[in-house]
Parts: structure tokens; sequence; C-alpha cells
């Protein structure tokens, strides 16, 4: 700062030198009469007194002070220093720095998570192609059991109704009976007949099989077998005796209720007639009459039967059921359930057998009303 003070200095006193020059050459005469033009004779003695305290600037060399004056400044100003990251520039550069860092780590992570997905994927491709090649065998071993389950299940539906078939025709003697029943498996069997019709009504209720199946011939074989047993009177006595018997009188009732009709026509007459059996025996009415809803059921079928063997063997047991005297509130349920006029066109009907069941009936209600009253 001193030293462009002197500078100034130093080039005021050379101007001051230069004007000084060049006024001395100017002579007196000359500088008197052009003042005595600009003020009056009074005040010249003043300003000559004065003039020797002034200098004449001419403009041109103030011009050239005042150019000198400002180069000098120009050349002396001192100039403004930015220290680095304090101006604008540095602090728009360091935030490009930092977000730049920062971009830099995230695509680092982002690398570091694609490789870590594309690990889990590879891995996972690997698990898939295991697993398809895993299921493609599981698939084919199923494939193949199920065939050999179906060959076994013909197999054993094909025995099954051989032997039950055969069953069935040696169990028309009494004797032979009384020897099935007297063996140590006769309890199994009655559970093996009772568990497969459940089987069968609950498999084949909505696609009942045709009568020739090996299924079919096995159920019914296995019915006939019972059927026959209830034809004597030891085995009526032993299958309401028997628990297991007692059971599977209550399958037959439910198989009545859930086979459909036409279909199950044969089936539902081996039923019936084995129920008719049973109901012969005194302990095998009494249970039949306690089982609730079996004369609303056999009225059912009555109705809506369109067999007519079913229809014989359906009025054989309502008639059995009614005939006895203490059996009054089964006749109270059939008058409910059965409508006067089904029965009279049962009376009126082409088979010789459903008109005189059906007569019989009739002539026992009003027997039994009559005894009422």
């Amino acid at each position: 700062m001193e030293k462009f003070s002197d500078d100034i200095q130093k080039t005021l006193n050379n101007f001051i030198i230069d004007v000084k020059k060049k006024n001395e050459y100017l002579p007196e005469d000359e500088e008197r009469s052009k003042e005595g033009k600009r003020v009056e004779d009074a005040t010249d003695s003043k300003i000559e007194a004065k003039s020797s305290e002034l200098m004449s600037v001419s403009q041109s060399d103030l011009c050239m002070l005042v150019a000198d004056i400002r180069n000098q400044l120009r050349k002396n100003s001192p100039k403004p220093k930015v220290s680095p990251g304090t101006g604008p520039q540095a602090r728009v550069t360091e935030s490009l720095r930092e977000e730049l860092k920062q971009t830099r780590q995230q695509i680092q992570n982002d690398l570091a998570e694609i490789s870590y997905l594309r690990t889990r994927c590879e891995t996972a491709v690997t698990e898939c192609q295991q697993e398809k090649q895993e299921n493609i065998r599981l698939r084919h071993e199923v494939e193949v059991l199920t065939q050999q389950l179906s060959q076994q299940s013909e197999y054993c539906s094909g025995l099954g109704a051989a032997c039950c078939t055969l069953l069935w025709r040696v169990s028309r003697s009494e004797d032979t009976i009384q020897s099935i029943l007297i063996g140590s498996k006769v309890e199994e069997f009655l559970t093996l007949v009772s568990n497969t019709l459940n089987s069968y009504v609950i498999t084949y209720k909505s696609d009942w099989p045709g009568m020739d199946s090996d299924e079919s011939q096995f159920v019914h074989g296995l019915c006939g077998v019972i059927t026959n047993i209830a034809a004597s009177a030891f085995g009526r006595d032993f299958l309401i005796t028997n628990p297991r018997g007692r059971q599977l009188v209550d399958t037959f009732i439910s198989v009545l209720e859930e086979a459909p009709h036409g279909k199950s026509a044969r089936l539902k007459n081996l039923i019936l007639m084995a129920l008719y059996n049973l109901s012969i025996n005194q302990n095998g009415i009494k249970y039949l009459s306690s089982k609730r809803g079996i004369i609303k059921l056999l009225a059912w079928l009555l109705q809506e039967e369109v067999a007519t063997e079913n229809q014989v063997n359906s009025l054989r047991l309502v008639q059995s059921l009614i005939s006895v005297e203490s059996n009054l509130n089964l006749i109270h349920q059939l008058l409910e359930e059965l409508p006067r006029h089904v029965l009279q066109e049962l009376e009126k009907d082409k088979n010789r057998e459903i008109r005189e069941f059906a007569r019989e009936i009739s002539s026992d209600i009003q027997s039994q009303v009559r005894h009422e009253q």
C-alpha cells in the first residue's frame, strides 16, 4: 500500500515540474494583459500577488495526469485472492465430488446385491431343475403304482366276486349256514360286509356300476350270503344278537336310503329280503321296530320304487312290522306317511302279490283301528 502511495506522489511531482517548466517560457506582459481583461484594474495588484502561488494547467496535461494515475491504480491495486474451498465454485465442486462418491458407493452396493441375487437365482434354477426331475420321477412312480393298484383292485374285485358268488350258492343250505356261523372269522366277515357296503355306496352313488361288473357281483354276493343266513332260524338269531350283526342291519337301512333308484334295484331287493327274514324273529322285529323312521323309509320306497320285487318285499316287511299288536304306533306312522289313495292304488295293481299284500295291510290297519275303538 505504501509503494502505491509513493508511485502516485512521484507521478504528481513529475507533473508539477513539467508544468512549471512550461510556465517559465510565458512573458509576464502577456499574462498581465490576459488577466486585465478578466478582472478590474483595482484588483490587479492582488492577482499579481497570487499569481506567484498558482500555476496554469492545460487541459491536455490534466488528462494525461488522470490517465497516468489510472494506470498506476490498475497496476498497483491488489487483486482479490480466493482461498481454495471458500468460493461458490469450490463449494459446488465439493458437493459434486461428494455426490459422485455417494453414487460410486451406491453403484458398488448395487453391483454386490446384483451378484448376490444372481447367485441366488442360479441356485434356485438349479433346485428347480432338480425338483422337476424329481417330480417327473415321482409322477412316473405314481403312474406305475396307480396301474398296479388298478390291476390289484381288478384282481381283488374279480376274486371277491367269484368267492362271494360261490359262497352265496353254498349258503342256501342250512347246514352250511351253521358251519359258517360257528367259525372264528364270522364277526370279521360281518364287519367286512358292512364296511364294503358303505364304501360301495359312497364311491358309486353318482356313477352306479352295471350288474355284470365285478364290483356289483362282489357286493351282491355278500348281501346274498347275509340274506341266506337270515333265512334260517339259527342265522336270524345270531345276526340280531351279535353286535356286529346289528351294525350290519343299520348299514342295510342306510343303504336303502342312500342308494339311487333304478340301478340299485337288485341290491335293495336283497336287503329288503334280509330285513324281512330278520323280522320273523321276535328279537329281530323288536329291533327293527325300534329303528326310528323305518316306516317312513318303507312308505317312501313304495311310492318311489318302480321295481315290482322291491314293492312286494317292502309291502311284506310293512305287514310284518304292523302285525304285532304292540306296534300300534307304527300303524299311525304308516297312515301319516302313506296316503290312503296310494294304498288303494296298490290294491288295484296288476301284480297279484302286490294286490294281496296291499289288501292284507289295509285289513290289518282296519282291524287295529277297530281294536283301539
